[in-house]
């Protein structure tokens, strides 16, 4: 392989050239001997990402175009088995049959005498959420809610369309950078390798393709033990229903911090899965604050036996929907009480530089927080209503973006439940900062200790949005933002 050192634009041997800069391209010394390969006549492999049982996942980039790619090439040594061919084949099929916004999507495929089986898919930004408990990310209520939606929704046409993906794990859902959305990201489900077809499927060349064979046995078991359905570790078929308690697995450990399993070997922990019930996370350290209707959600949907569980995508998202608002609640009261949030190293990196009141303002300018659409447009009307100018952004990280690019607000309206970044953190931030300006926050759950411990802020007011709403201007008049109402 060749690289452009002005560029470092990637090329293959058979290149002198960069076709951007024409500079005489240098040669790339590597260990890997894929790297330097074309797959498709299109995608120069360029680094390895990672690694697996099967086969070897690389970085790509587009001969042609400014676009990358990720080219999944699977193993010399498990190509001479049929098996796995067969189900690399099978993965193709899937993801080329599957086309959903929350799939990771395929652009080439093929089988080559320099690269073996291989297939290119869209390169995507980002951590899967295996990553980011590792390095000790918390993830916020509204985060979890948009993952398990998000995840569902892909499950819900792959089951539709016959697939069982048999590997849901945190480590395959991917949640790739997309700063326009509220949460900032959104979700891939990735590696199909392991799915299994449950009907004839049409491919999109017109092509049928029979159901699968590849059935887990007692003897030769794939995938993630500790998120795997007891019926796969016993040898038993499989159906749609061993997904949802892949993913309630996830939301488990998402919610309580820990998996719902516990033992020092694999064979301990096979033993553990498919003869005795999990452990409620409400016993667990991560879990006291979980809810009795979460709880239920989650022991449901990690049920034994395949009966107890959830019956399809729709059974088991209606149920999340209802058991949300309790969640939403409980996890608010726990995880944002004031003293526990002075102890949190607020995730914003850089630090917001020193934040100092301006002087010489006409009126007040009042920044609004909030990442519900209505709620935003109607708190924004209540403050120019009061007089003040005012500029109104999505969530806090948006917050916290507008503080780096603007002289500081006279005060902060913000919403206290936000995905990326909560309301008080967010504050907590800016106080940190220097920021000494007015602070309101709004809330569903305004609890007595969460207005005692936001009036330590100071300066600092804690509403409800059910019914204290109209009491923005008035605040804003208390706190010397807004002009006095006339008499």
């Amino acid at each position: 392989m060749k690289v452009c050192p002005s560029c470092h634009t990637h090329y293959p041997d058979t290149l002198r050239f960069c076709s951007q800069d024409g500079v005489a391209l240098a040669d790339v010394v590597s260990a890997d001997p894929l790297i330097g390969k074309v797959a498709g006549g299109t995608y120069c492999l360029t680094d390895r990402l990672g690694s697996g049982g099967f086969g070897a996942v690389y970085r790509a980039q587009h001969l042609r175009m400014p676009m990358a790619a990720a080219v999944k090439v699977l193993y010399a040594s498990r190509a001479v088995d049929p098996d796995m061919v067969g189900r690399f084949q099978q993965e193709v099929t899937a993801l080329a049959v599957l086309q959903h916004p929350h799939i990771v999507r395929i652009l080439v495929h093929g089988l080559q005498p320099d690269l073996g089986y291989y297939m290119a898919m869209e390169f995507l930004a980002g951590s899967d959420v295996g990553k980011a408990l590792d390095v000790g990310r918390r993830f916020s209520i509204l985060e979890i809610a948009a993952i398990a939606e998000q995840t569902l929704s892909a499950l819900d046409l792959a089951h539709r369309q016959g697939v069982v993906h048999r590997d849901v794990k945190v480590e395959n859902i991917f949640l790739a950078t997309e700063p326009s959305r509220p949460e900032g990201f959104c979700v891939k489900l990735l590696d199909f390798g392991l799915a299994r077809l449950t009907q004839p499927m049409l491919a999109q060349t017109g092509s049928s393709v029979g159901r699968g064979n590849y059935r887990s046995t007692a003897s030769r078991v794939f995938g993630s033990v500790a998120t795997m359905a007891p019926e796969a570790l016993t040898g038993k078929t499989v159906d749609a229903r061993a997904d949802l308690y892949g993913l309630g697995v996830v939301l488990y450990e998402l919610f309580a911090g820990e998996m719902p399993y516990h033992a020092m070997t694999i064979d301990d922990l096979l033993r553990v899965m498919t003869t005795t019930q999990p452990v409620q996370p409400t016993r667990l350290a991560g879990g006291v604050w979980v809810p009795p209707e979460l709880e239920e959600f989650l022991m449901t949907s990690i049920a034994r036996e395949p009966a107890q569980r959830w019956q399809t995508v729709a059974e088991m998202r209606s149920a999340f929907e209802v058991v949300l608002p309790a969640a939403e609640k409980a996890w608010a009261r726990f995880f944002l009480a004031p003293e526990v949030v002075a102890q949190i190293t607020v995730p914003i990196d850089p630090p917001l530089p020193p934040l100092r009141r301006p002087v010489g303002r006409k009126s007040g300018v009042v920044l609004v927080v909030d990442d519900d659409k209505v709620l935003r447009g109607l708190v924004s009307g209540l403050v120019r209503a009061a007089g003040c100018d005012c500029d109104a952004v999505n969530d806090g990280l948006e917050a916290v973006q507008w503080l780096r690019d603007h002289p500081p607000p006279d005060a902060i309206v913000a919403d206290l439940l936000m995905p990326g970044l909560d309301g008080l953190s967010m504050i907590t931030a800016a106080r940190r900062a220097g920021y000494d300006g007015a602070v309101v926050l709004c809330t569903s759950v305004a609890t007595d200790k969460l207005r005692s411990g936001a009036a330590q802020l100071q300066r600092a007011w804690t509403l409800d949005k059910a019914t204290e709403l109209y009491r923005v201007p008035e605040i804003l008049r208390r706190a010397g933002v807004a002009p006095s109402a006339p008499e």
